[in-house]
């Protein structure tokens, strides 16, 4: 290749354009890109903060401490005070009867003159406790029951079998007014007389 030409063919590559690369081509940020995620982020934590209040609200104003309270003497009443704890969630007839009917306690585990002194209550405003169960077989559901004394079985309330002077309504405490709407309660299933029965504790 003769002189002339290879000089003309340096002359050729000299001219040759080439990209220029810039660092906003390396860069997979756009504005539009920070502003959909800055508003994304905006909104969840404004979701967050609508949402966390309502979520605590069954926990305030003392509630929290009240389901505790509740399922102690659920628990309580379950497994020692009404029964023996060598045979938890098994009543005895006896002490589930005088507790009720608010007699001497006798041989039985709880003490105290009145509901709240027997289940350590004496700082609450309203307990009630219900033992409910369907005795009956019918198909409305568990109801109150009472203990009949002239039968000396368990029976429901609604059934008209609780109205003599030997029948214990087998509720006590304080009577649940439609006014007090902020409740809290604990269920526990026991066994009462070779009956499944349920302990019902209702706290406001």
């Amino acid at each position: 290749m003769s002189d002339e030409a290879r000089a003309s063919r340096e002359s050729e590559s000299t001219n040759v354009t080439r990209p220029v690369r810039t660092e906003s081509a390396g860069r997979g940020q756009t504005t539009l890109d920070f502003a959909i995620g800055t508003s994304l982020f905006l909104g969840i934590v404004l979701l967050v903060f609508l949402f966390v209040p309502g979520a605590l609200d069954p926990f305030t104003q003392g509630a929290q401490a009240e389901t505790v309270t509740a399922d102690r003497v659920a628990d309580d009443l379950a497994y020692g005070l009404l029964g023996s704890p060598r045979e938890p969630g098994v009543l005895d007839r006896e002490c589930t009867v005088a507790f009720f009917a608010n007699e001497s306690p006798g041989e039985c585990r709880f003490e105290g003159a009145t509901t709240h002194e027997r289940l350590g209550l004496s700082d609450r405003r309203g307990v009630n406790v219900t033992v409910r169960g369907n005795v009956s077989g019918a198909p409305d559901g568990p109801n109150r029951l009472c203990w009949n004394g002239d039968d000396t079985r368990l029976a429901e309330t609604d059934d008209g079998d609780c109205g003599s002077s030997d029948d214990v309504a087998l509720t006590a405490g304080d009577p649940l007014t439609q006014t007090d709407t902020s409740t809290v309660t604990a269920v526990r299933t026991v066994s009462l007389f070779r009956t499944d029965v349920t302990i019902l504790v209702e706290m406001w």
